[in-house]
């Protein structure tokens, strides 16, 4: 992916935080990326995406790197790999953590260049399953140990330290964390009953309210993760062995426990979920764990829904229920990437497409805009756009993925392909060709677009007899056509 394409991956991962629930949305669509993966056993239980789209997914028990490529819907493993890491938390300094469970290192991903190097911060291995960042930037990771332990990694400094909360029950066990909008940590119980909370200053308390069962008691797993909905300012957590679903209310520090319907609880597996994922659609959906059924919940009403994939799965490869069908999820725009267990072929979810382009007429400007729902779906958002600023418009439609927008366009006519080198470019026209470049600026939104540019200040106007045209230099009206080669840029032809 090019520089543009980096940006709207993180314009995508911005808006999928923020989005508004569809009530009535349909269930996603189920697809095999290319490429297998062998082997009877959990292979991982993280997925961090880097600033080019390639997801990296690194070994629970057995040393992998898996790279995803969602682009080009491929998985493929690598050659060298690192083990003993359960969960990842992308952090505000431009990386992303992967947590020690069995590791006595950090992993970390630094997103712009794709590199995951590991740092040893301890003399053992900590039992981490999960972590999330706090106002003061440290992440705190909650132990999954009899007597919880609290530990915590400073983003700007790097330092590590660790505290023991006083115990309260006979388990400490925590496998889920996640801040809200200010910076809060909240903590489900794992195996015991009551919710842990770090505010904003770094203060661990435990929260006033009823015990926490999920329906279950002694060893079975209650809550595996938690994730916060920001557009109701509540952390949800989703059961693993149980049958209730935990709903923090992060604006007063309360929370409930609602029942999972009788009849999914009739048909499901008990290991029914491995974390879960804000959906594309604005639903909170499981993750399958040793099941087929898949649940998702409305946060806005708690509605609750679910529906079987088991002939989906048939073809994925897996030999044991015991190692899961996924083990984590990552939510990229339309699309919802599954982290690879027990199965041999990765899977994507293909949402309703909830990211389109309006096809009003829009005035000519420096930024683009990303418009969220319209009445019709003839608009076409291809490629990205590396403005500097999260807006972007686009108008008409692309002939390819690859193509990238930049700029404005004067009228919802135009069509947009190619790359642009400058996020002031304005895009006017049409294009023979997605492989087109698009530099400068256009007069007249009747102008045609195709060639390349060697230099993002050239200005475009008229039209060109082919798409191996290259464009160049200046134009002294509108109606003047630019069609030149390296050799005689600047000329009129």
């Amino acid at each position: 992916m090019c520089w543009g394409s980096q940006y709207l991956l993180k314009v995508l991962r911005a808006i999928n935080k923020g989005m508004s629930t569809n009530p009535e949305a349909s269930w996603p669509k189920f697809k095999y990326l290319e490429g297998e993966i062998s082997g009877n056993l959990t292979k991982t239980r993280t997925m961090g995406v880097d600033d080019t789209g390639i997801i990296h997914s690194l070994g629970y028990k057995s040393d992998m790197h898996i790279k995803t490529d969602i682009a080009a819907g491929t998985i493929e493993k690598q050659a060298e790999g690192l083990k003993g890491f359960i969960g990842t938390v992308e952090a505000s300094d431009g990386n992303t953590y992967y947590m020690p469970a069995y590791s006595s290192s950090i992993g970390i991903l630094n997103k712009k260049t794709g590199e995951i190097t590991t740092v040893k911060k301890f003399n053992m291995t900590p039992q981490v399953r999960s972590g999330a960042e706090g106002a003061n930037g440290i992440i705190y990771m909650p132990s999954y140990t009899s007597t919880l332990k609290i530990y915590t990694y400073d983003t700007k400094t790097g330092e590590v330290d660790s505290f023991t909360p006083t115990k309260k029950g006979s388990h400490g066990h925590i496998w889920g964390a996640a801040a809200d909008k200010k910076g809060e940590v909240y903590m489900p119980p794992a195996l015991n009953n009551y919710v842990a909370k770090i505010d904003k200053n770094g203060e661990f308390k435990y929260l006033d309210g009823p015990r926490v069962t999920s329906g279950v008691s002694g060893f079975n797993v209650k809550y595996v993760g938690a994730t916060y909905v920001e557009s109701v300012d509540k952390v949800f957590c989703l059961p693993r062995k149980g049958s209730k679903i935990l709903i923090i209310n992060c604006a007063d520090d309360t929370y409930e426990e609602i029942d999972l319907p009788a009849d999914y609880l009739a048909v499901s597996n008990v290991n029914r979920n491995f974390h879960g994922y804000l959906a594309p659609d604005g639903w909170l959906y499981s993750a399958f764990w040793a099941d087929t059924y898949c649940f998702r919940i409305n946060p806005a009403t708690y509605e609750i829904q679910w529906n079987n994939y088991e002939k989906e799965f048939e073809d994925s490869g897996i030999q044991n229920r015991g190692t899961g069908y996924s083990t984590a999820a990552i939510t990229i725009g339309d699309d919802v990437y599954l982290g690879l267990a027990g199965t041999t072929k990765a899977v994507k979810l293909e949402f309703e497409k909830q990211l389109v382009i309006s096809n009003e007429d829009v005035a000519p400007s420096p930024s683009t805009t990303a418009c969220g729902s319209c009445p019709s779906s003839s608009a076409t958002i291809c490629g990205s756009s590396p403005s500097p600023t999260p807006t972007a418009t686009a108008c008409g439609s692309c002939p390819s993925s690859s193509a990238t927008i930049c700029g404005s366009c004067p009228s919802s006519s135009a069509t947009i392909c190619g790359s642009c080198p400058s996020s002031s470019a304005t895009i006017c026209g049409s294009c023979p060709s997605s492989s087109a470049t698009i530099c400068g600026s256009c007069p007249s939104s009747s102008a045609t677009i195709c060639g390349s540019c060697p230099s993002s200040s050239a200005t475009i106007c008229g039209s060109c007899p082919s798409s191996s045209a290259t464009i160049c230099g200046s134009c002294p009206s509108s109606s003047a056509t630019i069609c030149c080669s390296y050799s005689c840029c600047n000329t009129c032809c």
